[in-house]
């Protein structure tokens, strides 16, 4: 991890009430930017539509603006509607939304200074000999600052924000509320399960005790493969860390973007590495990091190696749900479209009810995705468009809401991850023996 400075500060609403009124106060604004808007195009003898009126750039910067500023469940949410849902949103939200990826504002100094009176008593500072204040990163659950023991052992200290945790049920059902209310959520759209899984990953990913255990779980199992070697992860310090506080071991490298950014000969190599990790995850592990935020990852200036940091979002897969879904896999790499459909059954990608050209739309996006592991050459990802494939088959489903049926949650964390990685191979044009790494990993 890399030293940055973060200046955009602002204080993070702690009670139910305050963050209640923040996004009562986000509503009263977008009313009042439809009322203005309407009375302007009125004026000129328009007549605009609600949802014209609603999903207009000002109102669309204020959302975002506002789920960044709560930060918690309200700015993770948003985060993951973006990238679950991202096809079946109006188009304006889901760009807006998919700003919160890479937007974080930060705690006020006075702020931060309490909070850890609060866990640590008014003598922290005797813990250490030095400590900065200014954060190095920061995202919806918390930010990163660095530090040094007594002992001189270079930390990188996760501080969660305060009432984030509290507010996670209420934070969801305003933000859910408001989305509904106001025509953002297409009419129809059924995301219930996305948004109860999203609950139950959110309580894990503010609970930083199960984080520490999922770290070194991790790293327990994947030492047993050989990706291990290209890996360094950070040591956890439990006697400096609380539920609300996580302490580990300072790792110098460089954010994977900018790392990509400056040195883009080495793209190929470093997606290799993260499909690589992927698959061993999945089918070796039945344990892996879901986020596909690249500020999680980062990499090694003097070896090369991957850094991984996060690890609040790590799901542990039943064998029996990996088997299954490795016989999709299988099934689409052959373009065995009846043995894909039934792979799919047995996976409940499907309801009762669901139209023939539905099904058939969910089998299409399944065997694009695919691609990369039938080609029997190194997959050029930087001259693929299955994104932009898998898009335009989402968007002819999302004309009739009532017939998308959202998977499973183990499916939607999984394709989050894919998708991420997808994306960021394309736009670094990654050239990976997708098929290769499968194969050696699959048996």
């Amino acid at each position: 991890m890399n030293e940055k400075t973060l200046t955009t500060a602002s204080p993070v609403p702690k009670s139910r009430a305050s963050r209640l009124l923040s996004m009562g106060g986000l509503a009263t604004k977008l009313a009042g930017n439809v009322l203005t808007e309407g009375s302007k195009r009125w004026i000129k003898g328009e007549a605009p539509s609600l949802n014209e009126l609603v999903l207009t750039p000002k109102n669309m910067s204020d959302v975002a603006d506002k789920l960044a500023r709560m930060r918690g469940a309200a700015m993770k949410l948003g985060q993951l509607l973006s990238m679950d849902a991202g096809t079946l949103l109006p188009p304006e939200l889901a760009a807006v939304l998919a700003r919160l990826q890479s937007q974080g504002v930060i705690m006020p100094k006075t702020q931060l200074i309490h909070t850890l009176e609060s866990s640590w008593g008014s003598d922290w500072m005797d813990r250490f000999n030095y400590f900065s204040f200014d954060p190095i990163a920061a995202a919806s659950i918390g930010q990163v600052h660095k530090a040094r023991t007594l002992d001189n052992n270079e930390l990188a200290i996760k501080i969660q924000y305060p009432g984030v945790a509290q507010s996670i049920d209420s934070d969801i059902d305003n933000v859910i509320s408001l989305l509904r209310l106001s025509g953002l959520l297409p009419r129809g759209l059924d995301i219930d399960e996305l948004v109860d899984e999203a609950r139950h990953q959110l309580h894990l990913e503010a609970d930083y005790c199960a984080e520490s255990r999922h770290l070194t779980d991790f790293a327990g199992k994947i030492s047993n493969f050989s990706i291990n070697c290209d890996l360094i992860m950070p040591t956890y310090f439990a006697e400096l860390s609380e539920t609300n506080i996580m302490t580990m071991s300072f790792i110098e490298g460089v954010g994977i973007e900018e790392w990509l950014k400056d040195h883009p000969e080495d793209a190929s190599r470093i997606m290799g590495l993260m499909l690589e990790l992927f698959f061993t995850e999945l089918l070796q592990m039945n344990l892996m990091q879901t986020d596909p935020n690249p500020a999680n990852f980062h990499v090694c200036p003097d070896t090369g190696k991957l850094i991984l940091f996060d690890f609040g979002a790590v799901r542990q897969f039943d064998p029996q749900f990996v088997d299954r879904y490795k016989q999709a896999i299988d099934q689409a790499i052959e373009q065995n479209r009846a043995g894909l459909e039934a792979a799919l059954e047995v996976l409940s990608f499907f309801k009762n009810g669901t139209d023939v050209a539905n099904k058939a739309a969910v089998i299409d996006i399944f065997t694009i995705a695919s691609e990369p592991l039938r080609s029997t050459t190194p997959y050029d990802f930087g001259q693929s468009d299955i994104a932009k494939r898998i898009h335009e088959i989402g968007m002819s489903v999302s004309k009739d809401p009532d017939a998308w049926h959202t998977p499973p949650a183990d499916v939607l964390f999984l394709h989050r991850k894919m998708a991420g990685l997808y994306l960021m191979a394309a736009k670094h044009k990654a050239v990976v023996d997708t098929r290769t790494i499968y194969q050696q990993i699959s048996g």
